[in-house]
């Protein structure tokens, strides 16, 4: 009885998507739609109130004449009026750091050289703070980005033809935490903009916004200079040349010393410390000793951390294995595609090595573009058996 009920639904089941199977891209591009719209609004209207904005809106507001004080004030000032008061208690009250940065502006100023560096993302704020109060601003810069990542995901899974796979994609970008990197007030939603735009580009061909695009990419998040180096030289071995990355690259190369330099950057060693060891409550005179030991184990922790705490590995385990087997079953994939997937996995790597961080948030860009190039790969796979002659459901 049990067994004849589910073969009946199956079969219903069956026949339904027999019957709206021309209507599944339309429907998977009201689904993504849907879902950017989603995130967006509530992105909007549930943020998370992080530490770093203090520093990304001193930091835009940094001109000639403004003191320490002012700064500090304004950066303050700008996320008490926005925040819940329990989370601006966390922010500044939650451990001796925090107490530090907010009870001592000399202190806190010596740790925008990490900050300055987001060249673009800091002009942004800067820039749209002349047209909206800056709190409002450095939203913007998470919330329009985020809609417009959503929209190019769905541009790049329309051009595949494979909108009929959206579910797919929606669930790539759930894991991959796009909605809360979407509330977060940091560089990493602008700067997955422009690197998945890039993509898409490299992917169809287009080199000049391959160039422009990448480098925008990295002048948002400069740790992006590992990924376009990585993409230019796997493109030579794959035979599908880019000068676009070739541009972006080296524009990178040329910009990267020039902008740490005037930003304050403190250096790598002292940045991977800070990130790793200790939170240290003021950056003057701190100079620490590099320490292989210490290197190493950081790898390990942030590696440990990823597998426990975090998605963006799962993410790259599973396309791996999902890689492999469309290997093994005759699926094929472009020489682009191929470039991309292989670059991901080198880039990834490469920056473990150079400076590991376990966040989802730090490889959002990565696992989407990953992501796509393998579900896009499935478009012509055939989900349903070929009808029998006669066969209804009555």
């Amino acid at each position: 009885m049990i067994e004849a009920i589910n073969i009946r639904i199956i079969a219903v089941g069956e026949w339904l998507a027999r019957r709206t199977r021309r209507l599944a891209g339309p429907i998977g591009l009201v689904l993504l739609l849907a879902f950017t719209a989603t995130v967006a609004a509530a992105a909007w209207a549930f943020p998370i109130f992080n530490w770093d904005m203090f520093a990304y809106l001193a930091a835009a507001h940094e001109a000639p004449g403004v003191s320490v004080e002012a700064l500090h004030r304004h950066a303050y000032d700008a996320v008490r009026q926005n925040a819940p008061a329990g989370d601006f208690i966390v922010l500044t009250q939650d451990r001796d750091y925090r107490v530090r940065q907010y009870n001592d502006p000399e202190a806190f100023l010596t740790m925008l050289g990490f900050y300055r560096v987001k060249l673009l993302y800091v002009e942004a704020i800067s820039w749209l703070s002349t047209l909206v109060d800056p709190y409002t601003a450095l939203r913007l810069l998470s919330v329009v980005p985020a809609a417009l990542t959503g929209v190019l995901v769905t541009v790049w899974m329309a051009r595949e033809r494979a909108l009929h796979l959206a579910p797919l994609a929606i669930a790539l970008l759930l894991v991959a935490a796009f909605g809360e990197s979407a509330r977060e007030g940091t560089p990493d939603m602008l700067s997955a903009m422009f690197f998945v735009a890039g993509m898409l580009a490299f992917v169809a061909r287009r080199e000049a916004l391959v160039a422009a695009l990448l480098f925008g990419a990295f002048l948002v998040r400069p740790d992006h200079a590992a990924f376009i180096g990585v993409l230019w030289f796997v493109s030579l071995f794959t035979r599908t040349f880019s000068w676009g990355a070739f541009v972006a690259f080296f524009a990178a190369l040329i910009a990267y010393v020039p902008i740490t330099q005037a930003a304050g950057h403190p250096g790598w060693w002292t940045h991977f410390w800070f990130t790793h060891v200790e939170f240290v409550p003021t950056l003057e005179g701190f100079d620490p000793d590099f320490s292989i030991s210490v290197y190493l184990y950081a790898i390990v922790r942030v590696i440990v951390r990823a597998l426990v705490e975090e998605t963006w590995l799962a993410i790259v385990i599973v396309g791996c294995f999902a890689w492999w087997q469309m290997a093994l079953r005759g699926i094929d994939f472009s020489r682009r595609e191929t470039t991309v997937l292989v670059t991901t996995l080198l880039a990834m790597a490469a920056k473990m090595v150079v400076f590991p961080l376990h966040e989802t948030r730090f490889h959002l860009a990565y696992v989407i573009v990953f992501g796509l190039v393998l579900i896009c790969a499935l478009r012509d796979l055939r989900f349903l058996p070929e009808a029998r002659t006669g066969q209804r459901v009555s």
